[in-house]
């Protein structure tokens, strides 16, 4: 029985459940730790001994056992396969009282130390996705010398060049650099956006308030999300330009007139896909890419934590059985 560890938050079941279910009836054991669970609800112990040969210890996670979870306990040393899928923002240090901070503090410390000198084999790490998590353009750069296509971009505050760049590529794309709620409840966000050169070339001010991810905007046929899943790769078109609500993004959603449907993209860009995500230091992620009317693809970004249920049942992507052969693989 292969032992594999997802670390997430419990609460964040969207990011998990299509992975367990996608295990059920397999050769593997699946146990979800959640960092914030130490040390209120749950221990952990790392022992190093200078005559060992690997770490020694345990941590305390949890099973679903017929839709339940169970409580457990497994080994350092059993774990065969860890995967980094998401947490939860902690409770912010500043709310609690000088004891609860120290101790909160060094449980976040200990939980980095335990990630970082696991020995099984990963999927995804958390010190790679905390590096990727909004950092668009190094993607990009790694993706352009992986022989892909991408948008030129820049990002600045300096008014007078952004203007210029938008003389140069006519309407820009503008994306946050980041993801931020843009309410008290983080629950709406920011999107990419078309801006012409005279809404840019009047908004001087808003752009010295922060640096702005300007980006060539690009005509598309088609977008495309694309799991690579080990040496997989799965890919979803994505009709956006049949509906005005997902012309400049699909994540619009308007299911109803947006087809998407499962494709075998060419094989060069395949290769070039899975040579990006080696380079990257990635096994599992979610590609966004756009067909432009003469046939070329180009690349926008990946996600490392990007979930898969929804694209799986409407375009019927064989992303389960993906997900299960590369976790018996590893």
């Amino acid at each position: 029985m292969k032992k594999i560890l997802l670390i997430a938050s419990l609460d964040e079941k969207y990011y998990y459940l299509p992975f367990i279910n996608a295990g059920k009836d397999k050769n593997i054991e699946i146990h979800i730790f959640d960092p914030d669970s130490i040390p209120e609800k749950a221990e952990l112990e790392i022992f190093f001994n200078r005559n060992s040969v690997k770490i020694d210890g345990f941590i305390d996670t949890n099973k679903i056992v017929e839709e339940n979870f169970q409580k457990s306990r497994i080994k350092i040393s059993e774990i065969d396969v860890a995967w980094y899928l998401r947490e939860r923002p902690g409770i912010s240090l500043k709310e609690m009282n000088l004891k609860n901070k120290f101790a909160k503090n060094e449980s976040r410390v200990a939980v980095k130390t335990l990630l970082a000198t696991l020995e099984c084999k990963w999927v995804n790490k958390k010190e790679t996705i905390d590096f990727l998590s909004s950092n668009k353009l190094y993607q990009q750069i790694i993706a352009h010398r992986s022989g892909l296509i991408t948008p030129d971009t820049l990002i600045s505050n300096n008014a007078k060049n952004v203007s210029k760049f938008s003389r140069l590529k006519g309407d820009l794309l503008l994306k946050p650099l980041g993801y931020i709620g843009i309410d008290d409840k983080g629950e709406y966000f920011l999107y990419a956006q078309i801006f012409s050169q005279k809404e840019i070339s009047n908004s001087f001010g808003a752009i010295k308030a922060c640096p702005v991810f300007a980006q060539e905007y690009i005509k598309k046929r088609y977008e495309y999300r694309i799991m690579v899943i080990g040496n997989s790769v799965l890919s979803c078109r994505i009709d956006s330009q049949a509906s005005e609500k997902t012309k400049i993004d699909w994540r619009h959603y308007d299911f109803e007139n947006v087809n998407h449907s499962k494709v075998d993209l060419p094989i060069e860009i395949q290769k070039k896909l899975l040579y990006f995500m080696k380079k990257i230091n990635l096994k599992y992620g979610a590609i966004d890419m756009i067909e432009t009317p003469n046939g070329e693809f180009v690349f926008l970004e990946v996600n490392p934590s990007g979930q898969w249920g929804w694209i799986a049942d409407l375009a019927k992507l064989p992303i389960s059985e993906a997900v299960v052969n590369m976790l018996l693989n590893i």
